[in-house]
């Protein structure tokens, strides 16, 4: 098959992620694929270091004409079968594009929170010129269905992590070294972009600061894109935890992160659709506390593969962070179950194939077959 993937890029995300993790596993499996998307970013610079081909598009608005235009010449000329658009203005270009070509168009939907309720969003996510929207979790899906998309035109499949990759054998000590985080010190970190409220930031320094008054020795590490600015700053001296806690910034080795931290948290007060930072702290071997919304029920099950505590909730995160702490077999058991669930169900191999199974099923619905090589 040829299959073009259309992602607005302006950061790197578990969304960009998951993309180019399926471009290149959908090639090592024989099909054609390319990146539509604004040059420039590290999805597009990791797409074509893999030697992926590349579409530049602006995808800042919504409603492009430009965009539109170079993705239905692109559909075209390449005989493109499938086009799957992965983010929000790349679903209403795709759209657009797909209303103009006839190619069959897949949306992928990786937030819990309900479409808004105007007249773009019900066309976007209700037309039939949609042919299958991609939930990566039931909990996404259902919020779908709630919304009046068909149940029989929205299907789950969870995003992956590569074994390979987040494994439990890795050693955190030199990002403890480069940290200035003593190897004996119990380290609980949050990875997660601070790009908005809901990711619950405020929740987990709450949560700190309660715990940091019962262990002497705790430390708390920050990971992701804003989380060493000058907000955040702002936020741990207002929490008292100046001396306690790590802000690390945007960070390319995620895993040897995880394999720093003693405690993983995840702690949204909404929107998740299914964590990617659960996900590999799970396939990273480390006992994880996640609150519950979104998808994150469907990694972690409570007591089981990690502990769920209600959002925004920082008392019930503080007491589950010294459960854990102060019940090193507990979360050892944690952790080894939550890295075989992982490791059994939520492959990257596994979301190639569930995804590359959906595309021969749309192409069958319509009684088309892949388009020979010209």
């Amino acid at each position: 098959m040829r299959v073009l993937h259309i992602i607005e890029s302006p950061s790197w995300t578990g969304a960009m992620a998951q993309t180019l993790e399926l471009m290149k596993g959908l090639r090592a499996l024989g099909h054609v694929v390319a990146l539509a998307s604004k040059p420039g970013s590290i999805l597009w610079d990791r797409a074509e270091d893999a030697g992926i081909e590349t579409l530049a598009i602006e995808t800042r608005s919504e409603l492009n004409p430009v965009a539109v235009a170079r993705l239905s010449a692109h559909i075209l000329g390449r005989r493109v079968d499938i086009a799957h658009a992965h983010r929000a203005h790349a679903h209403s270009l795709g759209l657009l594009a797909s209303a103009v070509t006839g190619c069959p168009l897949v949306v992928s939907r990786r937030v819990s929170f309900r479409p808004k309720d105007n007249l773009g969003s019900r066309v976007k996510y209700k037309t039939r010129l949609v042919a299958r929207m991609v939930a990566v979790s039931q909990a996404v899906k259902n919020v779908l269905v709630e919304y009046g998309v068909p149940d029989e035109r929205v299907v789950v499949i969870y995003s992956g992590s590569d074994p390979s990759v987040y494994r439990g054998d890795l050693d955190g000590s030199a990002v403890r070294d480069e940290l200035g985080i003593p190897s004996g010190v119990t380290l609980v970190g949050k990875v997660a972009n601070y790009y908005h409220g809901w990711k619950g930031h405020d929740t987990f320094l709450e949560a700190a600061s309660i715990v940091a008054k019962s262990v002497p020795d705790v430390r708390f590490l920050l990971v992701g894109q804003l989380t060493d600015g000058e907000k955040m700053g702002s936020m741990v001296r207002d929490a008292g935890l100046s001396d306690r806690v790590v802000l690390a910034g945007y960070r390319d080795d995620v895993p040897s992160v995880l394999a720093a931290l003693d405690v993983s948290v995840n702690s949204p007060r909404a929107g998740e659709g299914l964590s990617g930072a659960v996900r590999e702290s799970l396939a990273a071997g480390r006992p994880v506390i996640a609150t519950d919304v979104g998808g994150n029920r469907e990694l972690v099950r409570d007591g089981e593969t990690g502990l769920l505590v209600a959002p925004d909730d920082p008392r019930s995160l503080a007491d589950a962070m010294l459960r854990l702490i102060e019940d090193p077999e507990l979360a050892r058991s944690l952790a080894e179950r939550g890295a075989t669930f992982v490791r059994e169900n939520l492959s990257v191999d596994r979301m190639v194939r569930d995804t590359e199974r959906l595309y021969h099923e749309i192409l069958n619905e319509r009684g088309r077959r892949p388009r020979p090589k010209v």
